[in-house]
């Protein structure tokens, strides 16, 4: 820059400052974000963090959600003169789904000279679920009340978002699945369906995981590979009804012998962590049952997966959900239950509801018991408690 005589103190200086740096070396807001719940749009209700897959930068999150990454992007992409680059990052807050995500540079060729980031993107994050349990009961005419045992427990109706109190909104179709285990991939409608496969274990050809397995990974070491095959189903720890997966095979090395131990490659990485010892199966897939369309986006870990009707996915126990990147097996749930001797009911897994109608009834001595309630879930909850009184 051209030089100028600066006065102070009675004193004359010479200053000849530098040139100002370019625009891709100075320090920027390259990833610009906004947090929120997707059940209430505020955000989130714990503090989250921002972590990103490429170096040199640094994460700032604030407590009502605004943050970011911040870097020189010229220490970040040295080459985006000439090529595209992408940040991949991963947002995490306690009580929700950990959230990931891609912003894209395109090429610059006056780069660094000059640099312009992304515009900021909202990011809507999913609660972990929970589950409603409770009890229905009845009064027996005096001045006790009675279990209800056999009474069925249906949610007849869901609002994504919570209604307002000053007027009424009515309710969605509680067209919704619960499945087991959460989602592998990325679900973008449309472009996604579910339809009813069930899968049956080949009988006698079991095989136990070798080596614990934790979550996250893709490779399983198995006793032997006789019988299996890239495409196979692989029904992971048969006997634990709580971490059962199904999951293609990637890849199956022909080098060992059959009957040895072999690290077989799965489609997807596990959901959850499996001990050895673990009972596998190969499963046989049966003959499909007719689509429904998702018609929600839904993220890898949501347990739940909205669809235009349930129509036909009625007597289903495990569904397959076709769709880029890959076809993908869960057991599958309804929020229909019936309560035990004891009048208790469990509903499954919940997520991405705002608010429910839930509907119980049963019929007794020619009489019919029942009851209907709305209810909000407590997603910092585990579990939520409701109870239901039946009467004429």
């Amino acid at each position: 820059m051209l030089r100028r005589i600066v006065e102070t103190n009675d004193r004359m200086y010479l200053f000849s400052p530098d040139d100002p740096p370019p625009l891709g070396a100075r320090l920027w807001g390259l990833v610009k974000l906004r947090l929120i719940d997707e059940l209430s749009g505020e955000p989130p209700d714990s503090i989250a963090t921002v972590r990103a897959l490429e170096p040199n930068l640094v994460s700032r999150v604030t407590s009502d959600g605004i943050g970011g990454l911040i870097g020189i992007p010229l220490q970040v992409f040295p080459d985006l003169g000439t090529t595209n680059r992408s940040v991949h990052l991963t947002v995490s807050a306690e009580g929700y789904l950990p959230l990931d995500d891609t912003v894209d540079f395109l090429t610059d060729p006056t780069f660094p000279i000059t640099f312009s980031p992304p515009p900021p993107r909202t990011l809507a994050l999913h609660r972990q679920p929970t589950v409603i349990t409770g009890r229905t009961v009845r009064n027996n005419g005096g001045t006790a009340m009675v279990a209800v045992d056999g009474a069925t427990v249906i949610v007849t109706g869901i609002w994504r978002r919570p209604p307002p109190a000053n007027f009424s909104v009515p309710a969605d179709p509680p067209n919704l699945v619960s499945l087991q285990p959460p989602l592998y991939a990325e679900r973008p409608a449309p472009g996604q369906s579910m339809r009813r496969r069930n899968l049956t274990p080949v009988v006698g050809a079991d095989k136990q995981i070798v080596d614990d397995l934790v979550a996250g990974v893709d490779q399983i070491l198995l006793s032997d590979r006789q019988g299996l095959g890239p495409g196979d189903v692989l029904l992971l720890d048969a006997t634990e009804p709580d971490l059962v997966e199904y999951i293609p095979i990637a890849s199956v090395p022909i080098t060992a012998p059959a009957d040895q131990p072999t690290r077989i490659t799965l489609e997807y990485p596990v959901n959850h962590a499996h001990r050895r010892r673990g009972i596998v199966q190969k499963v046989t897939p049966q003959l499909p049952g007719l689509p429904q369309q998702i018609t929600e986006n839904a993220s890898a870990g949501d347990t739940c997966v909205f669809l235009d009707g349930l129509t036909e996915l009625a007597g289903a126990q495990e569904i397959e959900i076709n769709g880029p990147p890959g076809d993908e097996h869960h057991t599958v749930k309804s929020f229909t239950v019936v309560t035990d001797a004891d009048g208790y009911y469990r509903m499954p897994p919940l997520s991405r509801v705002a608010q429910l109608e839930i509907h119980a009834e049963k019929i007794i001595a020619a009489q019919l018991y029942q009851a209907t309630t709305t209810f909000r879930p407590d997603y910092r909850q585990r579990e939520n408690r409701l109870d239901l009184t039946l009467k004429v």
